[in-house]
């Protein structure tokens, strides 16, 4: 028996077991995988998340193994047309002003090693194959790793196991949405060239974009991009065949020496019609994928973990009704479809191939950013947006506040300022 099955062991599962554990909740965490993600394709760690790392005495480890990236530069026609200066926009908000780049790999190690802190560890090669809900605990059914079955008897069961969820799909929660009809790569490499050093790099370009991450080593780029359409559908594609696109799109000097990790994937923009199901709960990309505009992914998993664990405890602990779980849907789901909703306008303007989005994504927004970031509103918004620290619940029922307050001071369901 446990408090809480937590049915996959990548970010968002590894949040929600440690957040927890530390309110003395008792879990149990499955993976079908055999062990931790070795490459990953998520790489941005936003301020929000670190000041949620912070609470549980993680945030100085994942700096350490990160780069912080302190401003995103755009580029078009190989020349630099504006610099978004995060650092400056978020020195007065938050302990974290800026993007830290560490891959989903990293995130999960540190997460994962905490967990021994609390005398738990991920049950590899286990797979939920069945659920049956009763009015007060769910029967989950395992399958280990030797191919015996047994049962799980959990007061709440959360599916953080991905876009093809076992517990969305066993409870029939439908997913809606679609596809992309574009396929991306990422490339770990080794590259030299006039992408400023320590600070994310987009190239923008007429069919697409490309994105330079900067990791730890010396001249190491984690590369993100759209895959040219000549190379669609052909078999064992290798980082070799996009190299001449890179450096067609690229600015002067830049070349490769290395390619450590290369792989393609392909994305999808769905979002769930319901985050819980009587005793079960959906997080992450189980309840929501989009495209990576903005690197929001990976943070809103951890977002969505944050804010169901603490009202698990509560409830488990009897200090609260059944029904303050319900506002963990209340709250996130419509978060994530704005996410969805604005993550998805900003992809196709940026993969369009007709003349005006080129236009629009090559000349009138790197000018149009240039323009903004000398607007010191305009910056706060725009690293509150990037960061989450924008994120607030106002409209929750849990959120009340009393008397006539002005706009510019925090209310109630806001993050509180200056929080770590």
């Amino acid at each position: 028996m446990t408090d809480v099955l937590i049915v996959g062991a990548g970010p968002t599962g590894l949040m929600l077991a440690n957040q927890l554990a530390r309110r003395g909740v008792r879990t149990t965490i499955i993976d079908r995988h055999s062990g931790p993600a070795l490459q990953s394709r998520a790489m941005a760690v936003h301020a929000r998340t670190l000041e949620i790392y912070s609470k549980l005495g993680l945030a100085e480890r994942a700096v350490e193994l990160g780069r912080p990236g302190y401003g995103a530069n755009m580029w078009a026609g190989g020349r630099l047309k504006a610099r978004i200066p995060l650092n400056e926009m978020g020195k007065d908000m938050s302990p974290f002003p800026y993007v830290l780049m560490l891959g989903q790999d990293d995130n999960e190690r540190i997460m994962g090693e905490h967990l021994a802190q609390w005398d738990l560890a991920v049950q590899w090669n286990t797979e939920l194959t069945a659920l049956d809900q009763q009015a007060d605990h769910v029967a989950a059914t395992i399958k280990d790793p030797d191919g015996s079955t047994r049962t799980i008897t959990a007061t709440y069961v959360a599916g953080c196991d991905g876009s093809r969820s076992a517990v969305r799909e066993l409870n029939s929660i439908a997913f809606p949405g679609a596809p992309y009809e574009h396929a991306f790569f990422v490339a770990d490499t080794e590259a030299v060239g006039p992408m400023v050093a320590d600070e994310l790099n987009v190239f923008l370009w007429r069919r697409g974009f490309h994105l330079y991450f900067p990791m730890k080593g010396t001249n190491r780029w984690r590369v993100i991009g759209i895959l040219p359409k000549d190379l669609l559908g052909k078999d064992d594609v290798t980082f070799d065949d996009l190299i001449p696109t890179l450096l067609h799109v690229g600015a002067a000097g830049l070349s490769f020496t290395a390619c450590h990790w290369f792989s393609t994937y392909r994305i999808q923009h769905r979002c769930t019609e319901r985050f819980r199901d009587r005793r079960c709960f959906l997080l992450g990309d189980a309840a929501h994928i989009h495209s990576p505009m903005g690197g929001q992914g990976m943070n809103t998993g951890l977002q969505d973990a944050y804010n169901l664990a603490w009202k698990l405890a509560l409830v488990i602990s009897n200090r609260a009704d059944d029904a303050l779980l319900d506002t963990y849907e209340a709250e996130r789901r419509p978060f994530a479809q704005k996410l969805l909703a604005t993550t998805d306008r900003a992809f196709r303007v940026v993969v369009s191939e007709n003349w005006l989005a080129g236009m629009l994504r090559t000349h009138i927004v790197p000018r149009l950013a240039a323009f903004a970031m000398k607007r010191t509103q305009v910056k706060r918004a725009v690293f509150q947006t990037l960061s989450q620290l924008g994120i607030r619940y106002r409209e929750s029922s849990l959120s009340r506040t009393l008397g006539v307050v002005p706009e510019s001071a925090p209310h109630a369901g806001d993050r509180f300022p200056g929080s770590a």
